[in-house]
């Protein structure tokens, strides 16, 4: 019989799923048994979502994971009547159809086995109105992890007031109910605090996003032509907010002057960078400097970076950019390699400064980026293109560090000494 405490972990994105809400959960669950915590993982048996099955590895032998059907739109129907339906009628989010079997399940596990923390982590967030319930019925303690905004969030609209007001209410019973809540960033937990009355800044911790050393110590640089400056960026690209138009019009500007020739440049795009990019890319005649390769595995994305003379860090100018980190930040400060980071002031900003870990400017700067992309070519020609980070601090944003800091809220909650 196992002798640890155990944690319910609710989490809607879990292996084989991939992308970049799968990485803290899984990281928690690789880490949580060092600190002498049990993962068990509720999550969804089937999804539409990426697939990533070389993450699979990561997860403990021993674990349970519970998997629960899900209700969801067709998805035979056709885009637009799936946005009516998700924003008119489903409001909390598209994955809420999944309420209602994760509930069931969670009481049964809770019945049949000791469970001592409750944690829940968005988006969706459906999975804190699955918690908030099994808190209720339970009395067990409560972790609400807030991987994004509810509230303030760029990526949600809302057709009505009605609909804005009846999720203000549950984010605020969600932030009331939970017996204690995780933001990535202090501008997160600052808005929380303003927003809803009576809650206590020591109720909310910062638990960024992270790095994993392990990932770059198991995995080999991407194969590469030694005599081209390859620059490289991971990720997505969204229409509203972070686009790839101003390093597109900055790398179009250095190849007509000549201070970077086209055959020394490329430019790797990795992940769904959108048919806008793509677009634009052709219309360029940039196809054989930048390449494309899509979405591919986490362990693939961190070999294109340990492969990169230098990482593009895009942020983007959304009204809520200047408050939350991109998860990539940390996968770069990991790889070690100098970044361009295009960003407003903000948190993501402050922290490549502060871990001098490459250059900022504004992405509306287009003479600026051409400036530093030309020095970065020319250090990097010249066998100077390097950084002297500020490794103490970097290592603060090891996921191992940060599941340990995970499990003493846990300790602390439920008065465990593991």
């Amino acid at each position: 019989m196992n002798s640890k405490p155990t944690v319910l972990m609710i989490s809607y994105y879990f292996p084989p799923m991939g992308g970049a809400g799968v990485q803290r959960t899984l990281k928690f669950v690789k880490y949580l048994p060092e600190y002498g915590w049990q993962p068990h993982v509720l999550t969804v048996q089937d999804s539409t979502n990426l697939q990533d099955s070389s993450l699979a590895k990561e997860i403990p032998a021993e674990m349970l994971i519970t998997r629960t059907p899900i209700l969801r739109p067709p998805k035979q129907l056709p885009w637009r009547m799936r946005n009516f339906i998700s924003r008119w009628l489903l409001t909390v989010d598209e994955q809420v159809g999944w309420l209602p079997f994760a509930t069931r399940a969670g009481t049964r596990i809770i019945k049949e086995n000791p469970v001592d923390v409750i944690y829940s982590t968005s988006a969706p967030y459906t999975a804190h109105l699955i918690a908030r319930r099994l808190h209720k019925h339970s009395n067990i303690p409560w972790v609400a992890d807030f991987r994004d905004p509810w509230i303030g969030n760029f990526n949600l609209s809302f057709p009505t007031p009605f609909h804005r007001n009846l999720v203000e209410r549950l984010e605020r019973q969600v932030i009331q109910d939970a017996s204690h809540v995780l933001v990535v960033s202090p501008p997160m937990s600052q808005s929380i605090c303003a927003r809803i009355p009576g809650i206590q800044p020591s109720k909310i911790t910062w638990l960024p996003n992270g790095f994993d050393a392990g990932d770059f110590l198991a995995s080999q640089p991407a194969m590469r032509d030694k005599d081209r400056f390859y620059l490289v960026y991971t990720g997505s690209f969204y229409a509203q907010g972070r686009t790839a138009r101003s390093i597109l019009e900055a790398i179009q500007a250095v190849l007509i002057s000549g201070q970077i020739p086209r055959q020394r440049l490329c430019l790797q795009m990795v992940g769904n960078i959108g048919k806008s990019t793509q677009k634009w890319i052709s219309e360029l005649n940039f196809d054989d400097i930048i390449e494309t390769p899509g979405y591919v595995s986490h362990e693939q994305s961190i070999a294109y970076l340990l492969a990169a003379d230098a990482l593009l860090l895009i942020i983007g100018a959304s009204p809520d950019s200047s408050a939350v980190y991109t998860g990539k930040i940390f996968e770069y400060l990991g790889a070690g390699k100098p970044i361009l980071c295009l960003a407003n002031d903000g948190v993501a900003s402050d922290l490549i400064r502060d871990a001098r870990a490459g250059m900022v400017v504004s992405p509306d700067d287009i003479s600026q980026i051409i400036q530093h992309l030309v020095e970065m070519y020319q250090q990097w020609q010249s066998g100077r293109l390097s950084i002297t980070p500020d490794q103490k601090l970097i290592q603060t944003f090891e996921r191992r560090q940060l599941t340990g800091q995970l499990a003493k809220i846990f300790n602390e909650l439920t008065g465990k000494t593991v």
